[in-house]
């Protein structure tokens, strides 16, 4: 189903359950990391590639032996520090037989992987999966970024499954991913933060947070992929994804020889792409809004509408809409500090809104679009976080953020440097999936993005209504028929349906078609956080059959 694996494994198919407690709770997999360094967003990437069945602790834990981590089979360690004890330790725990992947590993256990440190390191640079290797099967040969710190190593014995170059000029090229035997253990690292470049390939350059970089009026978080922090060349690919799936086929190789690992389907059921719609209310009333919803509704879609003025829209309007399945949420207003929005305003900004909301319609305002997609990059101390948004939302109690858009119309940084429109646009962020921001130390965020990708916007002002809908199809042919996997945001203000109204049609007769279902962000962030919090346990490999149970409190609403 995806890739072209060669392994065993088993998907299982998520279209809701009903909650129930399992007080065994048995794992294969342990991940030893710290917030220090990206470590614990191992185990969001994890979950969002369907790997439910781990567990997680610190390497400096006191229950972490060698007996220990031989409970498990298949350990994984993020970048850590690591003391003479706990080197020993790793050192007899792979000898007797583990199976261990290391994410940018000390040198002290060079040994291990089969490698040897060249005394040299680099920062950012590219990196080119061998698709001649069976872990590499069905993944894009082409050089994908990466942002970080990469150690430089030549091989001693190991087999290289990536290149790391340096440049695209040079041609200088390192080992990025390499797997070894070593006695009676299966080793693969990892040369690079692989967590950390994920956040950052997603999340943009935390350097430039809370500086205007693109030129368009107001912070947003599009200014963060300046600079050439985004190679937009690769955005049909989603490069970002494309690692995450190497991490993938690499549990899956080592594991191959032992049992199979059930996985979570990125989708509900047996879906290969899922559709979001928005809707920015601005300063419209809900007589302006009908006319869309119930065009909306006759193609049997949904959408989310984010109400700048709720004495514009009543109580009756929004139960009547909200009964159909539409979503109504607040549009936080902190235009007026757009070009150095500070923690307190935009704090104000959101609690007015939502306090709005919950006064107005008894609703829970749970996902988030900012007014002009005015984007926060400064803490409370007033210091660079490009975190601080998400920071403002999970302190909101808002759960989902789709404020990153694909808007760079009039920017400084020359025509379209978010990426070629039409039919080749893709996702500026590298992936396609909704996962939980990070801060810059790298400490998780419960606050999800969403890319919206398919703005309106940005084709209204080029006069390309077919482009805008060619946007939207190449991202779905690309998730249906390339697995290219995404879940597709689209945009379509009230201000602008004189424009948008026919493309949009399309893309839902186009949806409907494929019978990719198009529903509100509140619907999809109940999904992905089902889908996050689900378990597997009980897991047994017994005569070629493989049994587990799925554990979950959340249900399917």
């Amino acid at each position: 189903m995806i890739r072209n694996l060669m392994y065993p494994v088993i998907f299982v198919l998520l279209s809701g359950f009903p909650g129930c407690s399992d007080n065994i709770r048995t794992a294969p997999v342990l991940i030893l990391a710290t917030d220090t360094d990206f470590g614990t967003y191992t185990t969001e990437i994890l979950k969002t590639e369907g790997f439910n069945e781990f567990v997680a602790d610190s390497l400096s834990g006191k229950n972490i032996t060698v007996s220990f981590l031989e409970q498990f089979d298949l350990v994984i360690l993020a970048e850590s520090k690591i003391g003479p004890r706990k080197l020993t330790m790793i050192r007899k725990y792979i000898k007797n037989g583990g199976k261990l992947i290391s994410v940018h590993p000390v040198p002290e256990l060079a040994e291990l992987f089969g490698i040897l440190s060249r005394g040299r390191s680099i920062t950012d640079g590219f990196i080119r999966i061998d698709t001649t290797m069976k872990q590499g099967l069905g993944l894009s040969s082409r050089l994908l970024q990466f942002h970080g710190k990469t150690d430089c190593y030549t091989l001693q014995g190991a087999v290289s499954l990536a290149n790391m170059v340096t440049d695209k000029v040079s041609g200088e090229s390192f080992p990025a991913v390499v797997t070894n035997t070593y006695m009676k253990g299966n080793t693969v690292a990892f040369l690079y933060n692989l967590p950390q470049n994920i956040v950052f390939t997603r999340q943009g350059n935390p350097l430039h947070a809370g500086l205007e970089k693109d030129g368009i009026p107001g912070l947003r978080g599009m200014d963060l992929f300046t600079d050439g922090w985004l190679d937009n060349s690769n955005n049909a690919i989603n490069q970002a994804d494309e690692q995450m799936v190497l991490l993938s086929h690499c549990i899956e190789y080592l594991m191959e020889d032992s049992k199979p690992l059930p996985r979570l389907w990125y989708f509900p059921d047996t879906l290969k792409c899922l559709v979001t719609l928005t809707n920015d209310g601005e300063y419209k009333s809900e007589s302006d809004f009908e006319h869309q919803f119930r065009d909306v509704d006759s193609m049997g879609a949904k959408m989310s509408l984010y109400i700048l003025g709720v004495e514009k829209v009543s109580r009756a309007w929004v139960d009547k809409w909200t009964a159909r399945g539409f979503e109504i949420a607040g549009h936080p207003d902190d235009t007026k500090e757009a070009a150095n929005p500070t923690w307190n305003r935009m704090d104000s900004a959101l609690m007015t809104r939502k306090k709005e909301i919950v006064t107005n319609y008894g609703l829970t305002m749970r996902t988030n679009v900012n007014h002009w997609f005015v984007w926060c990059g400064k803490d409370t101390a007033g210091k660079q976080e490009f975190g601080a948004q998400a920071k403002l939302e999970e302190k909101n109690g808002i759960e989902m953020d789709i404020n990153y858009a694909h808007y760079d119309i009039k920017s400084n940084q020359g025509k379209h440097f978010l990426g070629p429109p039409g039919t080749n646009q893709g996702n500026f962020t590298g992936s396609g999936q909704v996962m939980k921001f990070a801060d810059s130390r790298g400490k998780t965020i419960n606050v999800y993005q969403h890319l919206n990708a398919v703005y309106d916007q940005e084709y209204n002002e080029s006069h390309d209504p077919e482009g805008f809908f060619n946007c939207f199809k190449g991202l779905m042919d690309r998730s249906l028929n390339n697995e290219v996997y995404s879940f597709i945001s689209v945009k379509s203000h009230n201000d602008e349906y004189y424009f948008s109204r026919s493309p949009l049609m399309k893309m839902i007769a186009y949806a409907n078609l494929h019978s990719i279902p198009v529903r509100t962000e509140l619907e999809l962030l109940d999904f992905i956080k089902m889908r996050d919090e689900a378990s597997f346990t009980r897991i047994s490999w017994v005569s070629n059959k493989l049994a587990f149970n799925i554990n979950s409190s959340l249900k399917n609403k």
